[in-house]
C-alpha cells in the first residue's frame, strides 16, 4: 500500500467492496449519531438533536447522503456518460466514514468540558492556566482539520476517478454543485428537524 492508494482507494479497492464498507460507514453513522444524539444535515455537517429518536437521526443522515449521490451522479452523466452509480455512492459513502469519529467526540466528556474551563478562565484570568483544556482544544481542532481535509480529498478523487474529469472547468463545476447541495440539505433538513 502507498500514498496513493491512502488518498485514492478507489483506484485500487473493488467497488463492490467499497460500497460495503460505504453502508456500513452509513449505518455506522446512524448508531453513533443515536448515541451522541447527532446527525448529518448535509455532508461535512453535522447536527446536534433535541429529542434523539432513531429517525430523527436516520432520515436527514440519508437524505443528506443520497442527495449528495443523486446530485454528483447527475452532473457526472453530464461530465461523461460512463459514470456509473456505484462509483459515485462509493465517493460519498467512503468519504463520510472518518466523520464519525468526529460525531463520536461528542460523548467524550474531557473532550467537551475544555472549551468550558476555558472559557471560565476568561471569566477570571487570575486563576491558574487550564494548560491541558487547551492542549486538548488544540489536539481536538487539529484533528478536525486532517480529518476533514482526508475527507475531501477522498471525496475529489474518488468523483474525478468515477467521472475521469480533467478540465478545470469540470472541477469548478464539481466544486459548486457540491457547495449548493451542501447548503440546499442544511437549510431543508434544518426546518424539519
Amino acid at each position: 500500500m502507498n500514498w496513493k492508494t491512502i488518498f485514492n482507494p478507489f483506484e485500487r479497492f473493488d467497488d463492490k467492496l467499497l460500497l460495503g464498507i460505504g453502508i456500513l460507514a452509513t449505518i455506522l453513522a446512524i448508531l453513533v449519531g443515536y448515541w451522541t444524539g447527532t446527525y448529518f444535515s448535509s455532508i461535512y455537517r453535522i447536527n446536534s438533536l433535541d429529542k434523539v429518536t432513531f429517525q430523527a437521526v436516520a432520515i436527514p443522515t440519508l437524505i443528506s447522503f443520497s442527495s449528495a449521490i443523486a446530485v454528483l451522479f447527475i452532473l457526472g452523466k453530464i461530465l461523461n456518460s460512463k459514470t456509473r452509480l456505484i462509483d459515485i455512492a462509493n465517493t460519498v459513502l467512503i468519504s463520510q466514514l472518518l466523520l464519525v469519529i468526529l460525531q463520536a467526540t461528542d460523548k467524550i466528556s474531557f473532550i467537551k468540558e475544555a472549551p468550558k474551563k476555558v472559557i471560565a478562565h476568561q471569566k477570571h484570568p487570575s486563576d491558574p492556566l487550564p494548560v491541558l483544556d487547551i492542549a486538548i482544544m488544540l489536539t481536538m481542532a487539529s484533528v478536525t482539520i486532517i480529518i476533514l481535509i482526508y475527507s475531501i480529498t477522498l471525496y475529489y478523487n474518488g468523483f474525478k476517478t468515477a467521472t475521469n474529469i480533467k478540465k478545470w472547468q469540470h472541477i469548478v463545476l464539481f466544486a459548486a454543485a457540491s457547495m449548493i447541495t451542501t447548503l440546499i440539505c442544511q437549510i431543508l433538513l434544518s426546518k424539519y428537524f
